[in-house]
């Protein structure tokens, strides 16, 4: 459990650490959707990830050594909402297995071997949706289209000599923009990673990082609350090649009830800093249930249309269901000026939606 070797005099303490998986199953697999929980709702998950060779150190002669050749990874974490337009979460980032070697200060004793748990740096995330709509309190989120604000400050408390922790003072700040509808969505995301002090590991060195994110979430018909994920995530901190990444994951994600699963592979087209060659990762995350999935004021246990918010127009609002055409006359009940009255066939010459007079 204890390292063997301190980090070589070329290698300061950095965080290896790439992937964040998302807080809620709203969101998508590494980073987060706009919306947040209902106010005073929460959920609580746990996942963890397999990295092979996420690390490699380049030399000033030009040669390169991989420094961690397995990693096992998890993260648990707990959201809570507030207000329908705020969250607040708690992340507990875990080492829970790597196997590596490091290099001493005396190059010419070679490489000395090493194996170890570690905790990461604790981080508390605060996000903000500022565009689209709330989500109400019986609500899990709310369909359309979002924009949002996230900011990550970790406490650099963890083990430094297992690239678990920089040791010193950083933040993530992003920007969210997604659509969702009925389970399904798209999102991007564009972030900046801010350092006190620069970090030098061989001749490479992280600074300031840029970040960005594209994910689509499909329904797979026709299974029910089934769902694919395809996600491109990368850094860079334009310094060059070797510390910019760039990832592709590819996943499911299947939900029962109050349980939300996840499973993905990925590989890392850029073998920047921190970057692993494959990644393998499961998740699993707990959420009450809610009264009234789409917010609409009728419970769930009495809505036809669980998914679809009732228009609440005077019409049939009772059975929870969407009533875009009143009459069936084909006017939308938008444009129809007579929205409850059918026009007689044939009688309805300027299409508003009223018979015209004889």
């Amino acid at each position: 459990m204890a390292l063997t070797a301190s980090v070589s005099a070329s290698a300061q303490a950095i965080n290896i650490e790439r992937f964040r998986p998302a807080l809620d199953r709203f969101g998508f697999l590494g980073f987060n959707g706009s919306a947040t929980p209902g106010h005073g709702r929460f959920n609580l998950g746990l996942s963890s990830w397999y990295s092979n060779k996420p690390l490699r150190m380049r030399r000033a002669d030009g040669t390169r050594a991989e420094v961690i050749d397995n990693r096992m990874t998890g993260d648990l974490f707990f959201e809570v909402g507030l207000f329908g337009r705020w969250s607040l979460a708690l992340e507990v980032p875990l080492v829970f297995y790597q196997t590596g070697e490091i290099s001493p200060p005396v190059p010419q004793t070679g490489w000395t071997s090493f194996t170890g748990f570690a905790v990461e740096d604790p981080r508390f995330t605060t996000k903000v949706r500022f565009f689209g709509k709330a989500t109400q309190p019986t609500q899990s989120r709310p369909d359309g289209p979002g924009l949002g604000l996230l900011l990550t400050i970790p406490v650099p408390i963890g083990s430094t000599s297992f690239y678990a922790s920089e040791g010193q003072f950083s933040f993530d700040a992003q920007f969210l923009g997604d659509f969702h509808l009925l389970g399904a969505g798209a999102g991007m995301m564009l972030g900046w990673r801010y350092r006190v002090n620069a970090r030098d590991f061989g001749v490479d060195t992280l600074g300031q990082e840029l970040q960005y994110g594209f994910s689509l979430k499909p329904p797979i018909p026709p299974a029910k609350d089934l769902f694919g994920l395809l996600e491109l995530r990368g850094t860079t901190s334009f310094r060059g090649r070797s510390t910019n990444t760039l990832e592709g994951d590819m996943g499911v994600r299947w939900t029962k009830n109050t349980v939300t699963m996840t499973a993905s592979v990925g590989m890392g087209f850029i073998r920047g800093l921190g970057q692993p060659q494959f990644r393998a990762i499961v998740g699993v995350s707990w959420s009450p249930e809610t009264d009234d999935m789409d917010g609409d004021g009728i419970p769930d246990d009495q809505d036809e249309c669980p998914r679809l918010p009732e228009d609440h127009d005077g019409f049939e609002d009772e059975d929870g269901c969407m009533d875009p055409d009143n009459d069936n006359d084909f006017i939308p009940d938008l444009d129809d000026k007579c929205p409850n009255e059918e026009a007689i066939e044939g009688r309805d010459r300027d299409e508003d939606g009223c018979t015209d007079p004889e």
